[in-house]
């Protein structure tokens, strides 16, 4: 709506902005999260202009160190601080599976919707909604039936012991299962391990005679690059969303050499493609990476949403966001959908994950969601 016409109705002097809490969690410091954020702005940015909500919105941000390397007591804290005392619409976050479960019950208390990129499928609420980096079960099962595919046989896991690290574990088993391969053995490391416990890790999945090695971690990849060098072992190399630290601005392309994994963004994707063009020229610089596309599918989900909110509160907002259906995503394969429901809280629909590797440098696509359905 045009802000001057507003001023000229004396029945209506001005518009208030929206106000929606960000709450950054993790790795707030590094370009990818920086990206996530203006991505987030861009689509509110955009939506405004275009006419389909007829004001700003305000983002008011936390950001916090979280997870399992640091307090998810900082983390409720700052959700708190955003739910009770900012009269926020809706927060934005949390994501690490840690901190969602640290949140739980006041974002039921609350009763503020949350939009979060986490992939646990441990937790539900009325007013949480995700658009999850992954899900840990889907990535699981698409990674391993690529590994099937391969020819590979034996599988070694090492995987974080933490919350997220648990999750997997338990779906690694059953997509083995179902895809007749063996787990040859399964190894938890800390998720901040030094390189002498990556070496053993490497070392203990080696002896039990695996032919591919599946890395779910959050440290830095080098160490099982430098473990696996050092060990001389050559084994199929294999990792679910972690894959995503071989963008710029995490770990990059070069530690990824040869591996293959799970990602979410796919060049092929019209709508990834016209949100890259459009957040160069708002902010003068190129990304192009699964955060970028996240964040900018959170923004147009929250836009369409307060579009339809009636009345405007976090109650009514959460109303509108189950009405939210068929927007198309930047994130995924072409064709992939965002939609929601009374019932139906994880809004990516259809091909939402894409199988990448790097080879020669290039971080590349191998395949779709799709692809991997048996």
């Amino acid at each position: 709506m045009d802000e001057e016409a507003v001023a000229d109705n004396p029945r209506r002097p001005s518009t208030v902005p929206w106000r929606v809490g960000l709450l950054v969690d993790w790795a707030h410091q590094t370009q990818p999260m920086l990206d996530y954020a203006n991505a987030i702005e861009l689509a509110l940015e955009q939506a405004w202009q275009d006419g389909l909500i007829d004001r700003r919105v305000e983002l008011v941000t936390r950001k916090v160190h979280g997870g399992p390397s640091a307090s998810a007591l900082d983390v409720r804290a700052a959700f708190c601080d955003l739910a009770y005392e900012q009269r926020v619409h809706a927060i934005i976050g949390p994501t690490l599976p840690d901190d969602l479960m640290a949140c739980r019950h006041e974002i039921d208390r609350a009763m503020v919707p949350v939009l979060s990129f986490g992939g646990t499928l441990n937790l539900s609420s009325p007013f949480l909604f995700q658009l999850p980096n992954g899900t840990y079960a889907d990535e699981i099962r698409m990674i391993v039936r690529h590994a099937r595919q391969q020819g590979f046989q034996r599988v070694a896991l090492i995987r974080d012991a933490s919350m997220m690290g648990d999750e997997y574990a338990v779906t690694f088993n059953q997509a083995m299962r179902e895809c007749g391969l063996h787990v040859s053995g399964t190894f938890a490391i800390s998720p901040a391990p030094s390189q002498n416990a990556v070496n053993d890790a490497v070392k203990a999945a080696q002896l039990s005679q695996a032919d591919a090695l599946l890395v779910i971690s959050v440290a830095m990849h080098r160490k099982f690059v430098q473990a696996l060098d050092a060990s001389g072992w050559t084994p199929g190399k294999f990792m679910v969303c972690n894959f995503v630290a071989a963008i710029p601005g995490f770990d990059g392309p070069e530690a990824f050499e040869g591996w293959v994994g799970i990602d979410q963004f796919d060049e092929a994707n019209l709508v990834f493609n016209s949100m890259v063009d459009a957040f160069e020229k708002r902010f003068g610089r190129c990304a192009g990476h699964p955060y970028q596309a996240i964040g900018y599918d959170i923004g147009r989900t929250l836009a369409k949403a307060l579009s339809m909110m009636a009345p405007s509160t976090p109650e009514g907002l959460r109303d509108a966001l189950e009405r939210v259906r068929m927007l198309p995503a930047a994130a995924g394969g072409k064709g992939t959908l965002i939609s929601f429901a009374k019932n139906v809280r994880r809004g990516y629909q259809g091909n939402y994950l894409v199988c990448r590797t790097v080879s020669g440098g290039v971080n590349q696509v191998l395949g779709g969601l799709l692809d991997y359905l048996d």
